[in-house]
């Protein structure tokens, strides 16, 4: 019986986040969706493709939960770009300046958040009309090829 009502709860919650009521009331997202996840990580890969770099994709919410991940070889370094991007609404590089003047500040809020952060070029904050819906991390180039892979993915969103 509980694991009947426990299971009920957890589809009716999954269901209401997923739906139309997700959005604001001036109808602008209030999450990353899983299309607009698949936009952004497909013109990231294409890009990447294009460049003839192997990289890994990871779009989180702006909870840090997974939305959308694409991996080749890293992508756990990805996630916690993205997870970063998320976290601190920048990118994940200009937080590598945060850790290193509030180190102990950087450590409390990743044991809050449970889950590895990266503070390294590849990261960026998904935004939409100046709201905060997620990150995007990319790995398996040089920090500046990640940026610009992920780049190419936001670029792709804001195109719609």
């Amino acid at each position: 019986m509980k694991k009947s009502i426990f299971l009920g709860v957890f589809i009716s919650v999954g269901l209401i986040l997923s739906s139309p009521a997700a959005q604001a009331q001036d109808g602008a997202p209030t999450t990353v969706s899983l299309a607009m996840a698949e936009t952004i990580i497909d013109a990231a890969k294409a890009k990447a493709e294009q460049e003839g770099w192997k990289m890994s994709f990871a779009v989180v919410d702006s909870f840090g939960r997974p939305v959308a991940m694409v991996r080749w070889m890293t992508p756990k370094v990805a996630h916690g770009k993205a997870l970063t991007s998320a976290t601190f609404g920048r990118p994940s590089a200009t937080v590598e300046e945060f850790t290193k003047n509030r180190p102990q500040l950087f450590k409390n809020v990743q044991k809050m958040i449970g889950e590895s952060l990266l503070p390294a070029g590849g990261g960026l904050p998904i935004e939409v009309d100046g709201k905060l819906l997620g990150g995007i991390g990319a790995s398996g180039g040089t920090e500046a090829e990640d940026i610009e892979a992920a780049q190419a993915g936001l670029d792709a969103l804001r195109a719609q």
